[in-house]
């Protein structure tokens, strides 16, 4: 759905992308993604995704009557695997998810859903800035859970550089953040499974980017964004541990001081599953 709410929790405005048609920010990108696909002329689609990126192709591919083939981890969430199946296509499981889906795109001139090299995506996800700025014009900062960071580069083209951009990532993956925050121990296990991205292709522009916004990148521990999710739980806001996530780096700013301003909001992306 476009316009997602944008509610209020204590001092921080949460913005709902976890309401969208297939419950993730994905879903903005992929709308751009496949109307684009449409106007080339392409019946095909090729992805390679943790889970969010390929349940909203999915959903979309099968309303436009588009064939799409999906590579996956194996590692990848048996919910979401799960969702997946429903609405079709070929499903691949392979160690090597990125490159399989390269070569499948070249040889059956399929269109690559890649989000971090289509810049359709980041059409999309400057609708969310858009609506922030129509809602909330005073936004001073804005807290963004980041795998491989498109996202949060789209989000930021359409803000003014008044506003502070905040890039979050867990201990166990955080190529990003770690230019920016020295405070946190590595962990191994990945409760956040869908921000995997380890190959960046838009690294330079994201970190760009936040520099250039006076923001910062942020690592959050597992322990804090399970207290995080506690919090929006207590709330009955039932969103993801990407959600989560983003709610900790907001919490991890107040604690440092920060200087976020009165109006900080916080991107929730991926429900429950």
């Amino acid at each position: 759905m476009a316009n997602t709410p944008l509610i209020k929790l204590e001092n921080v405005y949460l913005k709902r992308e976890d309401l969208n048609e297939t419950g993730s920010a994905k879903d903005r990108a992929m709308i751009f993604q496949i109307e684009n696909l449409k106007k080339q002329d392409f019946k095909t689609a090729v992805i390679s995704s943790t889970g969010n990126a390929a349940i909203s192709a999915a959903h979309f591919c099968h309303l436009n009557q588009i064939n799409l083939t999906i590579f996956v981890s194996p590692k990848i969430n048996q919910a979401k695997f799960d969702l997946l199946k429903k609405d079709g296509g070929q499903i691949f499981i392979t160690d090597q998810p990125i490159s399989e889906s390269i070569k499948f795109s070249k040889k059956n001139h399929a269109y690559l859903l890649r989000q971090s090299t289509d810049p359709s995506a980041l059409i999309g996800y400057q609708e969310i800035g858009k609506e922030l700025m129509n809602k909330l014009p005073q936004i001073t900062s804005i807290f963004v859970p980041v795998g491989s960071g498109t996202t949060l580069l789209g989000i930021s083209q359409a803000l003014p550089s008044s506003v502070k951009i905040y890039a979050v990532q867990p201990a166990s993956n955080c190529p990003l953040s770690k230019f920016f925050d020295s405070d946190y121990q590595p962990e191994i296990e990945n409760i956040t499974d869908a921000l995997s991205a380890k190959y960046l292709p838009l690294k330079s522009q994201i970190i760009s980017a936040i520099k250039n916004s006076g923001g910062t990148g942020l690592i959050v521990q597992n322990n804090e964004i399970l207290e995080a999710q506690k919090i929006l739980d207590l709330n009955e806001i039932k969103t993801s541990l990407e959600g989560a996530l983003a709610f900790a780096g907001y919490k991890k700013a107040i604690k440092n001081n920060l200087n976020i301003g009165n109006y900080p909001v916080v991107i929730l992306t991926g429900c429950q599953r």
